[in-house]
């Protein structure tokens, strides 16, 4: 059996004047359980991989803060039954890919019936993060078991590399300043071209286990969503244009990018009669995780 991706929902902050990280993430999930046509009750495991949220919260688990607000079985489990689990992953804008790797664990082995993948950032407020570079967005998937017959698209396979020489390229520091902890982010402008390069050379190797040719691929499905970085994974991976999935206005978006380029494609309708999308990701490290979807 395979992990399919269903109903991607994002949550903007365009009209909110003090967006939320957990109040976004919680009104993403709700959407995507909508969409995916099941109850909240429905979610055996929820993921949250959201990194930068209000006042720079560590404790408690921001995934438990989002399981309690949305109401994901938050009784005791009942005889016979089991209630749902929640926890965070903390990986950047590699976190999606993360969590969809854990989900898919659960999903294979058949302990879980559905996961719910949720990420989010904003502004963690009280000027505790000076010149914040991400814009307040949140997005959050279903993901369910698929016997085969459901005609969708599912996971095939995951792929992972790190590049610690260029680790200095993408820097988030929280640190002790002026009595008060402040969080820091540095990019340096190479970052995109150098990370799309690892991206590329990862992918490569994923394809190659499941005899998979570039050339082959229905979509690329990746972040970060900013010019430099599809721009340079389009011509190292030999993928045209035509392939690549952007996101007009959503370059700043940070741990939520790839949820939101896939909920594009969707919206698109271009998820519904594809055989491989290839998933990448990204993110400070240098670290890159690739998947592989197929029909």
């Amino acid at each position: 059996m395979a992990t399919r991706l269903e109903a991607p929902a994002v949550a903007s902050s365009r009209w909110v004047l003090r967006p939320s990280a957990r109040k976004l993430a919680d009104k993403a999930s709700r959407m995507a359980v909508d969409r995916a046509g099941i109850e909240v009750s429905d979610i055996d495991l929820l993921v949250n991989t959201g990194l930068y949220h209000d006042r720079n919260l560590g404790e408690p688990a921001m995934a438990a803060l989002i399981q309690q607000d949305v109401g994901i079985r938050p009784e005791d489990p009942q005889a016979g039954g089991h209630g749902a689990f929640s926890f965070d992953i903390a990986n950047g804008s590699c976190g999606v890919l993360s969590a969809l790797q854990v989900a898919d664990g659960f999903l294979s082995s058949g302990a879980i019936d559905h996961a719910l993948v949720v990420a989010g950032d904003a502004d963690p407020g009280h000027r505790m993060a000076p010149h914040f570079p991400y814009s307040a967005d949140a997005a959050a998937v279903v993901c369910s078991r698929d016997d085969g017959r459901a005609g969708r698209v599912g996971v095939a396979g995951f792929r992972w590399h790190s590049a610690p020489e260029d680790g200095d390229l993408l820097l988030a520091r929280v640190g002790f300043e002026r009595r008060r902890n402040l969080l820091r982010i540095e990019e340096d402008p190479e970052f995109g071209s150098r990370a799309a390069r690892w991206a590329a050379k990862t992918a490569g190797s994923l394809l190659a286990d499941h005899d998979v040719k570039a050339a082959d691929l229905d979509l690329v499905v990746a972040n970060p969503i900013s010019d430099e970085f599809l721009e340079t994974l389009s011509e190292q991976l030999g993928v045209g244009e035509e392939q690549m999935v952007r996101v007009e206005g959503a370059q700043t978006v940070h741990t939520a990018a790839l949820l939101v380029a896939l909920a594009a494609a969707d919206g698109q309708g271009r998820l519904s009669e594809v055989r491989r999308v290839l998933l990448v990701s990204a993110g400070a490290g240098i670290v890159v995780g690739t998947a592989l979807l197929t029909r």
